[in-house]
């Protein structure tokens, strides 16, 4: 059932690369995907879990977006329908050594069944994923953004539950297209209870997750 699901959605943290990066402009917009996970043991080497989103986000103002995804991998592999909307927000505009300073809300939905056999049939989740970020643009001009910052992914139940961890990514930024390399430590401050599978982290305290994101921008400024 979908409850069996929710440690490795907890743990994954959201399943795509952080939103609100920098925000993409007034009118544009941006068609985005990402791939990857906690990173498990899989035939003795360390990989990423291969979950993915596919989605867009939509330049409201030149500081707000609006973004929606779908999760395939959810869908293909365990028969579940999840899908996520959520709003970024810059705050403060970076000057010379001052960062970017900006926050996401995303909420996230899924229902179904992983064991059919198994009652109560179907089921529906809902997720919360606030994110706080600070980001430094370099090169020649100005097209990437090194980042980093905080992120909770929280099941709206109760109890509540959460995980919260560290991000640390870096947007390549190429004219209109950009490339997102990053990653999340989840829980760095728990050990946990084992679970299947077993998540990669120093010291097995939390589980780091390796995502990879890529967008093209339609329209706005170039």
């Amino acid at each position: 059932m979908l409850r069996l699901l929710l440690p490795l959605l907890l743990l994954a943290g959201g399943c795509s690369t952080a939103h609100g990066i920098r925000p993409i402009g007034k009118g544009a917009v941006s068609v985005d995907a990402s791939l990857g996970g906690p990173i498990t043991e899989v035939f003795g080497l360390p990989i990423p879990l291969p979950l993915t989103t596919v989605g867009a986000t939509v330049g409201a103002t030149d500081t707000t977006d609006v973004h929606a995804a779908v999760h395939p991998t959810a869908a293909a592999m365990f028969g579940i329908g999840a899908g996520e909307v959520g709003v970024s927000q810059q705050f403060l505009a970076p000057k010379g050594a001052r960062p970017r300073l900006s926050a996401d809300l995303t909420l996230l939905g899924a229902a179904g069944d992983v064991d059919p056999d198994t009652a109560p049939k179907g089921g529906f989740r809902f997720f919360f994923q606030p994110t706080a970020l600070a980001g430094w643009d370099y090169g020649k001009a100005g097209q990437h953004t090194v980042y980093t910052g905080f992120t909770a992914f929280c099941e709206a139940a109760d109890p509540l539950a959460a995980v919260g961890g560290v991000v640390l990514g870096n947007r390549f930024g190429f004219g209109r297209s950009h490339l997102d390399l990053e990653l999340k430590w989840l829980n760095p401050w728990d050990d946990g209870e084992p679970v299947v599978p077993e998540f990669a982290a120093p010291s097995q305290m939390g589980a780091v997750s390796l995502q990879f994101g890529y967008g093209f921008r339609f329209g706005g400024a170039q």
